[in-house]
């Protein structure tokens, strides 16, 4: 449970504190798909960095405090070399390894966790993506894309944070007379590739709709097959951003889930779901009612 009061918001497990949000989140995982969504493959870094992470702690929700690690250290390095920048000085050695060195491994663990999330995933998405566009199979590909080359990538942790601090180590300069850290997981990012081309450079509006939708859709079904059970869809008026046949298979793809689906509309008509297998509310005036009374 979640209450929400002008004190801010409280989860509660079986009535009591959970000792952190990733044990909240093993018992309850939810998905969700809003309209920006849409831009997951053709928007900014940032948008597919936070779908990375969030797909990759809904499978595994230990990440949760990986990514805090990381973020903690880089917080900490950024605000040592921008005070330093500030002065007009050199940062401190010392210090800077001193935070260097969990940034090195925290974020070697986010790197690797990134990449094999993605090896698991694609597979899956294939299988939706085929599903929804009838492409051939084995047709789409994922590709990090960082500052860790693949051959690196794929000898694993070791490697991983070998590169990343000898990356750092060359980046030296460039972050101290910037006054941030240029290098890491945190400026990554990741393509999907449809035959030899990136999705984002050649693909029509119609086809990167297609694709995101399969990608919160694979990230359900691997998240049921890897836990046994299936995760909460929460889907935000998306039916209204979809052309009729993209919604139409959205919504019989919805019906065959073996979750629970809440989805909002601001029109009724684009909800094509049988009435017998759902429960209709409206807002008015902020108060919530069950249509039909």
């Amino acid at each position: 449970m979640v209450q929400i009061d002008p004190s801010g918001k409280k989860a509660r497990l079986d009535g009591k504190s959970p000792r952190g949000l990733n044990q909240y989140f093993e018992v309850i995982k939810a998905v969700s798909f809003v309209p920006s969504d849409l831009r997951l493959v053709d928007g900014s870094p940032q948008r597919r960095r936070d779908f990375l992470d969030r797909a990759t702690f809904t499978l595994h929700s230990e990440y949760l405090d990986e990514v805090r690690s990381y973020r903690a250290a880089l917080s900490q390095k950024n605000a040592l070399l921008r005070s330093a920048r500030i002065r007009g000085r050199q940062a401190d050695p010392e210090l800077l390894a001193t935070w260097e060195a969990p940034l090195v491994d925290s974020g070697a663990r986010l790197i690797q966790r990134r990449t094999d999330f993605l090896q698991e995933f694609a597979p899956v998405f294939r299988e939706v993506h085929e599903g929804i566009t009838g492409a051939a199979k084995g047709h789409a590909s994922f590709r990090y894309r960082g500052c860790i080359g693949p051959e690196t990538l794929a000898e694993g942790f070791d490697a991983i944070a070998a590169g990343l601090r000898a990356k750092m180590q060359l980046a030296a300069s460039v972050e101290a007379s910037r006054g941030f850290c240029t290098v890491g997981p945190h400026r990554d990012d990741w393509e999907l590739h449809v035959g030899e081309e990136a999705l984002r450079r050649f693909g029509s509006q119609g086809q990167v709709r297609s694709a995101a939708l399969a990608l919160r859709l694979a990230q359900m079904v691997l998240a049921q097959r890897g836990s046994g059970s299936c995760p909460l869809f929460l889907l935000d008026d998306v039916s209204s951003e979809l052309d009729a046949s993209r919604n139409r298979h959205l919504m019989d793809l919805v019906q065959s889930l073996p979750t629970q689906v809440f989805i909002t509309t601001t029109d009724r008509s684009n909800l094509r779901i049988d009435p017998g297998q759902s429960t209709s509310w409206k807002i008015r005036a902020g108060t919530l009612e069950i249509e039909g009374e």
